[in-house]
């Protein structure tokens, strides 16, 4: 098992799981997959993705290349007897890195939706629970356009404390990974001096 530096509360397992989570929500269960695969195995062969996988060439190709592009994996070559593998490996001090972008993006989306359901009224249908902003409800003459019951005015109370718990645990997790990357170039350059 590839092991990574583990941040303080966080075992080498727990951030290989938060990053396999998050690519897969962003990239595919495939993605996923072949992190899994690399995590396990230390790189993930090209010319073998298929049988080592079970995931079609061109699709994991696909995935790795944008994967790469967030510096998660770093592409390689590895010579075996007489033939030369390109291979990915997992970017093992990209990973902190590339979660703490992903969760600065999560809270500014957050942010951005609490702001809108702070400042907008927001309706829903008591038959089949969509919810609609003010000016879609108005536009829809407060009838629900899937099954013509009328709209009915939602506290957005309980929502923006949802919000505003997520952000919370969102900050805690950032500023653990961001002492952490501080606490680990602070020692970098003692080590260095």
């Amino acid at each position: 098992m590839y092991e990574l530096e583990v941040v303080e509360g966080m075992s080498s397992d727990e951030l290989l799981e938060a990053v396999k989570i998050v690519v897969s929500k962003l990239y595919g269960k495939d993605a996923e997959a072949l992190i899994d695969h690399i995590a396990k195995n230390g790189y993930v062969a090209e010319e073998n993705l298929a049988s080592d996988t079970g995931i079609r060439s061109n699709e994991g190709r696909r995935i790795l290349q944008k994967i790469s592009e967030e510096a998660l994996v770093v592409p390689d070559k590895l010579r075996v007897e007489n033939a030369v593998l390109h291979v990915w490996k997992l970017n093992s001090s990209a990973v902190k890195t590339f979660l703490l972008n992903r969760l600065r993006k999560a809270r500014e989306k957050l942010e951005i939706l609490l702001k809108s359901v702070q400042e907008n009224a927001i309706y829903e249908c008591p038959k089949c629970g969509r919810k609609y902003t003010l000016e879609v409800a108005y536009a829809q003459d407060f009838t629900c356009p899937n099954d013509r019951e009328v709209l009915v005015e939602v506290s957005t109370r309980d929502l923006t404390r949802v919000i505003n718990d997520i952000i919370k645990k969102l900050d805690n997790a950032i500023n653990k990974l961001e002492q952490y990357k501080a606490n680990n170039h602070a020692l970098r350059a003692t080590e260095e001096a």
